[in-house]
């Protein structure tokens, strides 16, 4: 998969923030089409005995749900931790692993914010912009914004407000289990975003492609892990 570097990295907060002023002013939430027959999904798993950090990309062929390509990386985490600034933490790992994909998806769905951030710019806005096609965030948590009461029937929603907007909706993925927080990445309106999400759930608390890419980013990290002491032999040879 080719795409444009449209800036380098860098491991200064302050430099990270003024990236994240100027790619702001480039976020479309227009959706350029609201179909989709392939989807990709991106995860990233770190590592618990040092600062390896591990990404998977999977494309799946919908409604079918079958996987049609998968690719992985890693790389060693340089950025400081910080909330509102995970593009610059695990973009580059991420990065990595999209150029590797010989399969290019219709939109990717990223274990990440969109334009519900602090600064209106999340990692899957971000790496929407870089590589200029539809990107969808899904996340876990709520990084900013306020939502209203959710339902606890799958395919609930409520808005998520963020500065009096509605940046996103939380969904009901699962039957009593925790929401998800959908937003548009690029390209990507609030509705759109959310019926891909939903549909791609099958039983799981997360949609289908970032299912798969979260099992198989963690089983990467879970083997380097078992392996830590033999890879710490290997690299002081």
């Amino acid at each position: 998969m080719k795409f444009s570097r449209l800036h380098t990295w860098t491991d200064s907060i302050e430099e990270a923030t003024k990236i994240q002023e100027r790619f702001r002013t480039l976020i479309s939430i227009k959706p350029e089409r609201t179909s989709f027959k392939l989807i990709g999904g991106g995860d990233v798993a770190y590592s618990k005995k040092d600062d390896m950090a591990f990404a998977t990309v999977v494309v799946m062929k919908v409604p079918e749900m079958e996987l049609v390509e998968r690719v992985r990386a890693q790389a060693n985490i340089t950025f400081p931790f910080m909330p509102g600034y995970f593009y610059f933490r695990e973009g580059p790992v991420i990065i990595k692993a999209l150029g590797r994909l010989k399969i290019v998806p219709d939109l990717f769905i990223f274990d990440a914010h969109g334009i519900n951030h602090p600064k209106g710019i999340g990692m899957a806005s971000h790496l929407g912009i870089v590589l200029d096609m539809p990107t969808i965030g899904c996340a876990k948590k709520l990084l900013c914004g306020s939502t209203d009461e959710l339902g606890n029937e799958v395919g609930d929603t409520a808005p998520i407000y963020n500065q009096n907007k509605i940046a996103g909706m939380a969904i009901r993925s699962r039957q009593n289990v925790k929401p998800l927080f959908v937003s548009p990445g690029h390209k990507m309106d609030v509705e759109t975003a959310v019926q891909v999400v939903i549909d791609q759930l099958r039983g799981y608390r997360l949609p289908e492609p970032l299912r798969l890419a979260h099992i198989m980013s963690n089983k990467q990290r879970r083997n380097y892990d078992s392996n830590y002491q033999n890879n710490r032999a290997v690299s002081r040879r």
